[in-house]
This record gives structure tokens, sequence and C-alpha cells, in this order.
């Protein structure tokens, strides 16, 4: 792998975990969560727009051949995706939410399996279990019997993105990553928007000074410049290999977790983190094969 694929990759892992730490605090001081979301896509899809015309893309036409595709994945995904994560937030850690969202890649295998009939090895229910006990320990900690309401909230979201991912597999054979998270980007605004109208007319005075909206809107820039490194690294690097850095997101949101949000891990919940990462890897490895019938 060459170096200027490697630093992209970090960048990319840096960008997410940051964007965890940033939604956290957001919503500590009391932002409304779709508000929050429809802020956070605005300034992403602002940035995402710039890179589009900077390399003379046709978002026009981007829109009208793909905008069915683009609205399943913008309101699934960009719309009720991240309100459901800020939900799942707004009651558990970054680093309890950032372990259980790397459970997504192994929902993406069985949905794949699912959908696709992308049949995985024997291997893999293994690890998918191994994952789930892992998330166990990381959402209880060894201190309780269920886990906390945010921690199943963010386990749903995983099965979202894994859906989602699978997806999204179908589009990115007609399609780069950075259109397709134009387009997701721009219909999840839209939705988005409906949903302010609907339920929170009055959810911007929720934000009460500019330091905050300037916490939202880094936000977005976290997001649109994670999809940009992650783009920068798949055009030099296998989407295999590219996809093991996002392992490295919830070791840096650890590290973010604890020195801006206080946020600990017990003995029992970093065993849990350990069992995750190891079995994301291992699943990350598993070649799927074609069903026939």
């Amino acid at each position: 792998m060459k170096i200027k694929s490697v630093i992209y990759l970090i960048c990319f892992a840096l960008f997410v975990a940051m964007g965890h730490i940033l939604q956290k605090i957001v919503l500590n001081h009391g932002v409304d969560k779709v508000v929050f979301a429809f802020l956070r896509i605005i300034s992403g899809l602002f940035i995402i727009s710039v890179i589009l015309f900077y390399k003379k893309y046709d978002p026009v036409k981007i829109v009208k051949k793909n905008y069915i595709h683009f609205l399943i994945l913008g309101v699934g995904f960009s719309g009720l995706g991240i309100i459901l994560k800020l939900w799942g937030l707004e009651n558990t850690t970054a680093v309890n939410a950032s372990f259980i969202m790397s459970l997504s890649s192994a929902a993406a295998v069985l949905f794949a399996f699912l959908f696709l009939k992308e049949i995985p090895s024997k291997r893999f229910y293994i690890f998918m279990s191994l994952m789930i006990f892992g998330v166990y320990l990381v959402t209880t900690g060894g201190k309780s019997i269920v886990p906390r309401k945010g921690d199943m909230i963010m386990l749903a979201l995983a099965f979202l993105i894994g859906s989602m991912r699978v997806y999204g597999k179908k589009v990115l054979k007609t399609m780069t990553i950075i259109e397709t998270a134009f387009g997701r980007s721009l219909f999840g605004a839209i939705f988005l928007f409906i949903l302010i109208l609907i339920f929170s007319p009055g959810g911007f005075t929720t934000i009460k000074n500019w330091k905050i909206l300037l916490m939202v809107l880094s936000n977005g820039i976290t997001f649109s410049g994670s999809i940009l490194f992650f783009y920068a690294a798949l055009q030099n690097e296998g989407a295999s290999n590219s996809s093991m850095f996002a392992l490295l997101v919830p070791i840096f949101t650890l590290v973010f977790g604890f020195f801006v949000l206080s946020e600990k891990l017990n003995m029992v919940q970093l065993s849990g983190g350990v069992i995750i990462l190891v079995c994301s890897m291992l699943i990350s490895r598993i070649k799927l094969r074609q069903a026939n019938f």
C-alpha cells in the first residue's frame, strides 16, 4: 500500500472519529436532532458540490439518471440513519456508539446473503456471533444484563447501515463514491428539511450561539472530508485494503472520547472492543461466492 494512501485513510478514520465526538458535544448542548442533522448535511453537501464542479461533473445529469437510488439512500442513509445515530448518541457514549457501529460490516455481509445471494463461509457466522458478544460486553460492561436504550438504538443503526451498504454496492457499479455522496446528501437534505417543517419548526432556536453553530457546521466538514479522503485512497488501493482502516475509527474515538468527553471503558468493555475489532478484521477478509440456483 502506498504511503499517500495510508495517510489518506488515517485522515479518513480521524475525521469519522472527530465527527462522533462533535456530534456528542453538540447534543450535550441541547440542539434539536433534526435541525442538527439538516445543517450537518448541508455544510457537507456544499463542500462535495464544490468538488463536483471543480472536477467538471454534471450534478443535474447525475441526479436525473439516478434519482431513485438517491431517494432510497438519501432517506434511509443520510436522513433516517443520521437521526437514528443522534438519538442513540443522546443516550450512550460516543465510544460505545463507535464500537457498536463496527457491527455494520458484519450486517452488510448478512444483507448481501439475504438480498444478493452472496454466500459467506461458515466462519462468518462464528465471527458475527463473537462480534455480537463483544457488543454485549461493551454495552453492559459487566454491570447490567440489558444494554442501555442508546446502545440498542445504535445496534439498530448498525444493521441499517449494513443494508444501505449492500444497496450502495450496486449503485457504486455505475457511479463514483463522490457522485453517490452528492446525490444521497442532496435527497437527505430535502427529506430532513421537510421533517423540520413538520416536527421542528422552532428547532433552529436550540442553537444558542455561534460557537455551537460552528461545531454543527464543522461536523459537516468532517463528514465530507472523510468521504473525500476515502475516495482519494480508493483510487489507488482496493476496497478491501481501504475498508480495513475503518477499524481505526473506534480506536481514535476511544482516545478522543477519553480526553475530550472523559469517557472511559472498564476492562470488560475493552475486552469486548478487542473482540469486535478482531472479528471485523477477519470478516473483511472473508470471500463471498454467488449462489447457484
